[in-house]
Parts: structure tokens; sequence; C-alpha cells
């Protein structure tokens, strides 16, 4: 299936979820990440609610290794429609976007539709819940190559978005196909 987009998201907390940063990998590698600009007043906001493990646990520390991520919320969301709305158009079909932890898909829903791009994105991507992939061996090991493959080319580690999406992806190849991706 190559119209799968894997995401993943870091957010505040576990209770009451606000988004912090996304990323999104295709099954082709093609990439998108946004996170919160911590000099955007906007921001100020969210970011002083993150939880203990978001703060110390290699969330916050990572914010800034990727060029040119960094937004308010609504440039956020609309950066991030228009991304899934060019994908679309190059897939010819409606998206999905492979999960595996459903509040992802809600913060990417909340996101769209806080920009005001909703309308123009809902018929154009479909959620797909992977978590019944997660936990073999073979995905495992995947993801684990995945994350150092990013650690040693781009200092991206886990709970990173970006890497957390690539992990997803290198899983889920693995699982369903018994290939390696290569990063």
């Amino acid at each position: 299936m190559n119209h799968l987009i894997y995401l993943d998201c870091e957010f505040t907390d576990l209770l009451f979820p606000e988004l912090l940063s996304l990323g999104m990998v295709t099954t082709g590698g093609d990439e998108h990440y946004v996170e919160l600009d911590r000099d955007d007043p906007t921001s100020a906001a969210s970011l002083a609610q993150a939880s203990d493990f978001v703060r110390h646990n290699g969330v916050l520390d990572q914010w800034g290794l990727v060029p040119g991520s960094a937004a308010s919320r609504e440039q956020m969301g609309l950066r991030t429609a228009r991304w899934l709305l060019d994908h679309a158009v190059r897939f010819g079909q409606p998206a999905l976007i492979a999960h595996d932890f459903a509040a992802d898909y809600q913060l990417l829903e909340d996101l769209i539709q806080d920009a005001g791009q909703w309308e123009a994105v809902r018929d154009v991507i479909r959620p797909l819940n992977v978590n019944d992939l997660t936990g073999t061996f073979d995905g495992s090991m995947a993801a684990e190559l995945a994350y150092e493959s990013l650690q040693t080319t781009r200092g991206l580690e886990r709970h990173h978005a970006l890497a957390d999406a690539h992990a997803l992806r290198a899983m889920c190849i693995a699982v369903t196909t018994g290939k390696r991706v290569k990063l």
C-alpha cells in the first residue's frame, strides 16, 4: 500500500493531551514535521502544560533539530493540511493515516480543524490504527534499527515525533512485508 502515511505526535500529557509536535512519513519516505515555536507567545501556554515526562525524557530537549519546523499552532495546521492535500493528489486516492495510538489521529484532526482546513482534508485521509502490528519481534527490531540510524545521521531519538513516525513505518513494513527500510 503506497498510500500510507505514518503518524506520530508528541503532546503535553496523557490525560489532557495538547499537541506539541507532529511527524508524518509516507511509505516512500517523504517527511512532514512541525513543532510549536518556543518563541511564539500563543505556543507558551501549551508548552507550559507539558508533563514532567515530556520535560525530562527527551521530548522538548529535541526541539529545533529539524530546520524550518517551528510554527504557531495555526501554521502547524495549515502546513499539515497542505502537505496532506498534496500527497492525496499524488496518491490519486485518500491517504491512510497509520497510527498506533488513537489520540495521535485525534490530535491531527483537531489541528486541521482549528486551522479551518478540515472541510478540504477530511475526504482525502482515513485513519488506520496499526496498534495490532506493534510488539512483534521483527517489528521491534526494525523500529530499533530506524532509531539507531536516525540518531546517528540526524540526532533524532525516541520521543521525537518524526523519529517515532519513521520507527512506526519501519515496524509496519517489516511486519507486513518482511523487508527492512533504509533511512
